[in-house]
């Protein structure tokens, strides 16, 4: 990593790269709670026909930095493990996955199973907890996945993972590998407006060959910013972009359902890279306190448990403005993390620690 300068005025970008180097980055778990909440009052308005603010829960936009950020981070920790180690342990990785992930999957279809709220079939119980939903639902129906159709941007993540370490490990040369990103990003793109305006918006937004470009991009972003920081652009991090950011995000949330699925979520990819990297060199309140960062924690589980709050909602009557709604999946996402995933996590990352300590026993130690 670089730690750069320009003459006496420190640059943005080193400020971004001292922020990535601490232990918690600032910015992102804020960016990832009120995304999750996003999708949540999306869900919400769809299912409930309210009004209110409706058209400015940009769900699908916000699925796009869950994913931006999701490769980021996951490269720029395996990044830090090479460093660290010498070598990335990739059997210790998938485990950390599954530690992370499947706790909170399976409560969520245990619950949906045992009391029906909201029902389930069996058929898509077994295409969530297998990571095929998004598949599942293209070959079936939305209709027929119904309440776990979030689960299908969880499926794309773990498509994604099962081949990204791989990569990682294999393209020893970064400057190929990064390269590799952005081809791979560009055929994706290209083969997404294909499909869609060929007339299949919804394989355009759930096949995880459409899907992942966002997940592409955030890697590509860690490795330049890890080996070659000074080719980001200084503009990039200029204070105003953010504003513009947000309200092209917005602006593009407007759009139609099938306008979004082809070409919406596409184009706002760069934006949505932007309110990464401004959140994380900026540490705004809006998105660095208390609050935000127990809404980033928690944001995993308020993803999983948003249609349960949404039926529980329906059962006691409408609630125009969302209040309700969130703080019942804020409730359960609370319960969800700290009462299973939470002690599980503790208990398993221990235990992968382990994992890694016998693989390689001997720490190597690079002088900087």
């Amino acid at each position: 990593m670089v730690a750069i300068r320009f003459g006496d005025q420190a640059d943005p970008r080193e400020r971004l790269l001292t922020n990535l180097r601490r232990k918690k980055i600032p910015g992102l778990d804020g960016v990832r709670g009120i995304a999750a909440l996003v999708v949540v009052g999306m869900h919400d308005q769809l299912i409930n026909r309210q009004d209110f603010l409706g058209r400015f829960f940009a769900g699908r936009l916000s699925v796009q930095i869950f994913f931006l950020i999701s490769g980021f981070l996951i490269t720029w920790l395996l990044l830090k493990e090479e460093e660290r180690d010498g070598s990335v342990n990739r059997a210790a990785f998938y485990w950390r996955r599954a530690i992370r992930l499947l706790p909170g999957l399976l409560l969520l279809l245990v619950w949906q199973n045992l009391t029906t709220i909201p029902p389930v079939t069996r058929d898509g119980t077994v295409a969530a907890a297998l990571y095929f939903a998004n598949y599942y639902s293209l070959i079936f129906g939305n209709d027929r996945l119904g309440s776990l159709g979030q689960i299908w941007s969880l499926a794309v993540e773990e498509h994604f993972y099962l081949i990204w370490p791989q990569v990682f490990v294999f393209f020893q040369n970064r400057r190929k590998l990064l390269r590799g990103c952005l081809i791979a990003a560009g055929i994706e793109l290209a083969w997404r407006l294909g499909v869609g305006f060929g007339g299949h918006p919804v394989y355009a937004e759930l096949a995880t060959e459409c899907a992942s470009c966002a997940a592409l991009i955030g890697c590509a972003l860690a490795l330049l910013l890890w080996y070659w920081p000074r080719k980001l652009p200084r503009w990039v991090l200029h204070p105003a972009l953010m504003p513009v950011a947000v309200v092209a995000l917005l602006a593009i949330g407007q759009l139609p359902r099938e306008a979004q699925l082809i070409w919406g979520v596409p184009l706002s990819i760069p934006f949505c890279a932007i309110v990464v990297l401004h959140a994380a060199t900026y540490e705004w309140r809006l998105l660095d306190n208390p609050v935000a960062e127990y809404l980033g924690r928690i944001s995993y589980s308020v993803y999983l448990w948003g249609f349960v709050a949404i039926a529980l909602v329906q059962r006691l009557g409408h609630d125009k403005f969302h209040l309700e709604c969130f703080a019942i999946v804020i409730g359960l996402g609370s319960a969800s993390h700290f009462l299973v995933e939470r002690p599980i996590q503790v208990f398993g990352r221990k235990w992968v620690s382990k994992l890694q300590a016998k693989a390689n026993p001997t720490p190597v130690y690079e002088v900087s």
